[in-house]
């Protein structure tokens, strides 16, 4: 905390000083106590308590005639003031608290003038940094039974937030359509696109047309033909791979590959973008192409860097979100400047906008050297950074019941005015009546929307079905928003130590049943 209220008088020029309470946990100070210590003050304009404190402090300067206020819970968010200085002072007693989005915007025009101050690599109008930050997101769509599927994936992957395209046409595409594919995609979503196929000859004359300005990728098993056929002042994406598809077996060996190729297309009249290759989890090899990145940024550093992060979190059961997260930083602090990214599994549907968010935390992490943290932009799900107030609640009620017990006594009963089938399809919610008032259909996102208007229908019969309904449309429009599967009368989200998973347990030697409730009890 010193050295916070040394950092904030050294940007802004003012008295800051810190003062101790008698207790060990600051946050902690009973009220009592904090009035004593504030008592003894004087001369100061602003008086900032800890913002983990349980109680109002604002109270407590209308007495001492001082502004008190409770500011941010750590001492990084404290010395967001540094920055802010008198702007900030003015929200924190405004608003009582500090808010790293009040930084984003401030921080983002600092971005923009670092990236388009650093040498970089121009791909079509987008400018790709040769080492981070920023780090730009391409996201590939793969295959399609036509051009107009392709493109409409490619469509579809752009407006989730990627700063590229990269188009993978089936084998079988003659030359006409990987063309055709490029031009409408490059037209269609307004970006620079990638042509990842092994039909050289065809990514040459897109790239000759306009149509895409990246090959993806020249191995030494297609060297001598993509390095003929491309035309001069292409860029293309260079792997260590060899005539077999094989990776060299150590870093060091891995990236004089790469360099050789980098050199080897440079001769050639292109410009090269080296991927080291991010191995996938399991094969022993994960660490060493991590390290291949870090190395190849020092030994290749006229070239960016490209990491196909898919590679990983495709074959990883867990979140993609958090995957990508730490990917990103990873990769970045080892000088990627390109995040390859697929969304091929239904586990990770929306993997570009994750990894786009992803990009921006880490290049603000980069530039500002902090951690991926409090910077305003985060890729927090399900779980929160900190609980919300729920408010207060009555000192004395008149009853307290058991919800299980009174349910078991009143079992729900069928509702004489019909049944309802709620499903989420087609990117709404939709609710299928049949009853008293024939067969209608609801549909819409918002689950508010749809049990107002049950309810202005007559939809139901008795209070306890509307409850039902507005429970079941809760659920609904989580997963439309979640991109989860929904189920009528089933749980929306069930978390991995609630499912009964036997899981090993080191310390005892043990196979065990893993089933902890979500207060931690087991």
């Amino acid at each position: 905390m010193e050295e916070a209220a040394r950092r904030i008088a050294e940007r802004t020029g003012w008295r800051v000083d810190v003062v101790e309470a008698p207790v060990e946990i600051a946050a902690l100070i009973p009220r009592d106590v904090l009035e004593n210590v504030l008592r003894g003050l004087r001369g100061y304009d602003l008086v900032i308590v800890p913002g983990g404190l349980g109680y109002d402090a604002a109270g407590l300067g209308r007495r001492l005639g001082v502004p008190v206020v409770r500011g941010p819970r750590d001492a990084a968010g404290l010395e967001l003031l540094a920055e802010l200085g008198e702007e900030g002072l003015e929200r924190l007693m405004e608003e009582g608290e500090l808010s790293p989005s009040l930084l984003l915007e401030r921080w983002l025009r600092e971005l923009r003038e670092h990236h388009f101050s650093k040498p970089g690599l121009d791909l079509c109008g987008l400018r790709v940094p040769l080492r981070p930050p920023p780090l730009v997101v391409a996201a590939e769509a793969y295959g399609g039974d036509s051009v107009a599927s392709l493109v409409e994936e490619a469509r579809r992957l752009a407006s989730h937030g990627a700063d590229m395209v990269v188009l993978g046409p089936p084998s079988g595409w003659g030359k006409e359509e990987v063309v055709e594919a490029a031009r409408m995609a490059r037209r269609e979503t307004g970006l620079p696109v990638a042509l990842d196929t092994a039909d050289v000859e065809a990514a040459a004359e897109a790239i000759r047309e306009g149509h895409a300005c990246l090959y993806m990728s020249i191995g030494m098993w297609n060297r001598a033909r993509a390095l003929e056929a491309l035309p001069g002042g292409a860029a293309a994406v260079v792997l260590p791979s060899g005539s077999d598809y094989s990776l060299p077996s150590s870093p060091l060996e891995r990236v004089e590959a790469l360099r050789a190729l980098v050199e080897e297309a440079r001769e050639a009249g292109l410009r090269p973008v080296a991927d080291p290759v991010l191995d996938a989890p399991g094969q022993g090899s994960l660490g060493l192409s991590i390290s291949s990145y870090y190395l190849a940024s020092y030994e290749i550093a006229d070239a960016p860097l490209m990491a196909g992060i898919a590679n990983f979190y495709e074959l990883v059961d867990a979140d993609s979100h958090g995957q990508i997260a730490a990917l990103a930083q990873v990769l970045g602090e080892s000088g990627a400047s390109i995040l390859l990214v697929t969304e091929a599994s239904h586990k990770t549907r929306m993997a570009v906008s994750e990894a786009k968010i992803a990009a921006t935390m880490v290049s603000l992490s980069l530039l500002k050297r902090r951690q991926p943290k409090d910077l305003g932009v985060d890729l927090l799900y399900v779980k929160e950074k900190r609980p919300r107030s729920q408010g207060g609640a009555p000192r004395r009620p008149r009853l307290s019941l058991d919800a299980a017990t009174v349910s078991a006594w009143h079992g729900f009963r069928l509702d004489r005015a019909g049944s309802h089938r709620i499903a989420v399809s087609g990117g709404e919610i939709r609710d299928y009546y049949i009853g008293r008032k024939g067969t209608v259909l609801l549909r819409g996102r918002s689950g508010r929307d749809l049990y107002r208007a049950a309810a202005y229908l007559g939809l139901a019969s008795e209070p306890s079905h509307y409850a039902y309904l507005g429970y079941e449309y809760c659920k609904a429009e989580h997963a439309l928003a979640m991109g989860r599967s929904y189920s009528q009368d089933s749980p929306l989200l069930v978390p991995p130590w609630a499912r009964g998973y036997r899981v090993y347990s080191p310390l005892r030697g043990e196979v065990e049943e893993l089933r902890r409730e979500p207060g931690g009890r087991r």
